[in-house]
């Protein structure tokens, strides 16, 4: 069966699930096979595909799907090759007993969003690699004495195993503090997230973890003429994902990086059929339709262009969906997700493309780590000042305050902090204690001082994947986060990305020849940060009870003190800080959704 070819399963269904025993004990493997038979019992659509008597994996019949020849080995999901080899022929090289080697042959021949899964024969033991993009979501449960692995802890699995997990509330806190980790640490107990290039291996009751790809990596400085290579390498990844689906939607923002995703689709030579999606947000600075519609002008393609206000956005439609294991930071915007997804569903649409993503690899921010990274690596010459003078000029500061930040090479990047006087006893605990740090930003730390803060954004990236409507049935991609193209842009250096004082200097220029002059001179982002603060205003009435009497407060993550006095008309006109009360919120909802 051909991988990227085939719909899947909607994204609040697990469509694969392995029940694992830790150890070769009676009582392990006597609760795996009572898992295994309820799970079988719940999920008429699962079928097993690989079997041992420690480790039993069952797929949903639509799933992708690629077995190695000694049936050791399964590839799940939608993988693409980028040598010679097929994807068939990669899989035959596989060999349960070698996990580590099957990821990392995985990993240089593949890409996509896929899952490997490997049974070893002989010892019984098992492994699991999520792809290094992290559009395929990985998840480990571990109950007494077996573990669950699959890509979506849906009710059945949870009704097979006959339990809830639990809320870890110290990690809640956590993440008011730093809602972006919320796709890579779980806020659940005995409940973990699998990394992107990550290999788990189990062995002796206990899990092991092996780094197999990271993207510190791939930050050695390459050539610019490697570099120019980018437009044919982003095309051949974008007509990948458009196998097997001939009419698609573009959420097209009018801004750099979904424009750049439309002309691929528009030059595609499999021509789709193309309806393109803006939102207009009541909000000065929102309103992008212009540059949307030279988008769509350009490559001719319908553009449904919908205003929204802000009370028509009410985050309380979220409980109505099935609880998820991250909480809802991408897809907070319920409305937004309808809207993609309606429209898809009216215009028969079997893909959904975006363009996020496109920050991180092609470098949006105008920072001084830009300066420090030339510094470091050319030294002091004409060009570092030239670097230096055009980020003063981009971010309105002094050429010495830039100089200075640069020759210091301290990565800057701006970390929310929340007022000790908002914090009950565990919020006030954990605040003052030591940051979530991901392994990327662990492994990166010895990377010049942009690459640090690139690999940064590409962690947060992690959100876009998480379960929405629009990603049901795998609709979702964001194609500008595909592992070849990342891979290229961290093999970029900073100085090269933004080149002058423009954003993305350089990818302006790169693929320029699918921007309309209009978005290829465009300077600066649409700004809709008031609307969302104007969206909690207009929906006080529910939002202050749901956040004084919440979940949060009543297990002293927050005191509802200093809230108090932030949900007010009168704070919301003058402050933004939406970006903490709409992690407040987001953390609420999902917490209610599992006590």
């Amino acid at each position: 069966m051909s991988a990227g070819t085939l719909s899947l399963p909607a994204s609040e269904q697990a469509s694969f699930c392995a029940i694992v025993a830790m150890n070769a004990g009676c009582q392990a493997l006597e609760e795996k096979r009572a898992a295994t038979l309820r799970l079988q019992g719940k999920c008429a659509d699962m079928r097993p595909v690989m079997h041992s008597p420690q480790a039993t994996l069952l797929a949903e019949k639509a799933l992708p799907l690629l077995i190695s020849p000694d049936q050791g080995v399964a590839l799940l999901g939608e993988a693409f090759p980028r040598k010679h080899k097929t994807l068939e022929e990669t899989v035959q090289s596989l060999e349960g007993d070698r996990p580590k080697a099957a990821a990392v042959t995985v990993s240089e021949s593949l890409w996509g969003r896929y899952t490997l899964f490997c049974i070893d024969r002989h010892s019984g033991g098992c492994a699991w690699y999520r792809e290094p993009s992290g559009g395929q979501r990985l998840y480990t449960w571990r109950v007494g004495a077996i573990s669950i692995v699959t890509d979506c802890l849906s009710s059945e699995i949870i009704a097979a195993i006959g339990r809830r997990p639990s809320i870890n509330w110290e990690r809640v806190a956590q993440l008011i503090r730093q809602t972006e980790m919320s796709a890579s640490f779980c806020a659940l107990n005995e409940i973990e997230i699998v990394q992107p290039g990550m290999l788990g291996t189990c062995s002796d009751s206990r899990i092991a973890s092996t780094t197999i790809w990271s993207p510190e990596r791939f930050c050695a400085a390459g050539r610019i003429e490697e570099a120019e290579q980018l437009p044919k390498l982003a095309a051949e990844c974008v007509s990948r994902w458009l196998d097997g689906h001939s009419r698609v939607i573009i959420e097209l923002s009018g801004g750099l990086d979904s424009s750049i995703v439309a002309g691929l689709l528009a030059n595609d030579p499999k021509s789709p059929f193309i309806q393109g999606l803006t939102i207009i947000p009541e909000s000065p600075g929102g309103d992008e339709r212009a540059y949307a519609r030279s988008v769509a002008r350009k490559w001719n393609f319908g553009l449904v262009e919908t205003r929204v206000t802000p009370e028509q956005l009410n985050y309380l439609e979220l409980p109505a969906a099935t609880p998820t294991v991250e909480p809802a930071v991408y897809g907070l915007d319920v409305l937004a997700d309808r809207l993609s997804s309606d429209l898809a569903d009216t215009f028969g649409a079997t893909r959904i493309f975006s363009g996020q993503g496109g920050d991180a690899i092609f470098f949006q921010p105008h920072v001084a780590a830009i300066a420090a990274d030339y510094f470091q690596s050319q030294g002091l010459t004409q060009r570092f000042f030239r670097i230096a003078s055009s980020i003063a000029l981009a971010t309105n500061t002094s050429l010495w305050t830039v100089l200075r930040s640069a020759l210091s090479s301290a990565a800057s990047f701006e970390q929310r902090e929340i007022p000790a006087a908002m914090g009950g006893p565990i919020g006030r605990h954990v605040w003052d204690g030591e940051r979530l740090l991901h392994p990327w930003n662990a492994e990166s730390q010895h990377l010049p001082a942009g690459k640090r803060l690139q690999i940064a954004m590409l962690t947060h990236c992690q959100l876009f994947h998480r379960a929405t409507r629009t990603a049901a049935n795998r609709r979702l991609v964001h194609p500008l986060l595909s592992q070849p193209i990342v891979e290229a842009c961290l093999g970029i250096p900073t100085w090269e990305l933004v080149p002058d004082r423009r954003e993305r200097g350089l990818a302006r220029d790169l693929f320029g020849k699918l921007l309309p002059q209009q978005v290829r001179d465009r300077r600066g982002k649409g700004e809709a940060s008031g609307f969302y603060n104007r969206v909690i205003n207009a929906h006080l009435p529910e939002l202050r009870p749901l956040l004084m009497d919440g979940a949060l407060a009543s297990a002293g993550v927050i005191a509802p003190g200093l809230l108090d006095s932030w949900l007010t008309t009168e704070h919301l006109l003058w402050k933004d800080d939406h970006p903490t009360i709409g992690a407040l919120i987001s953390l609420e909802l999902w917490a209610r959704q599992w006590m």
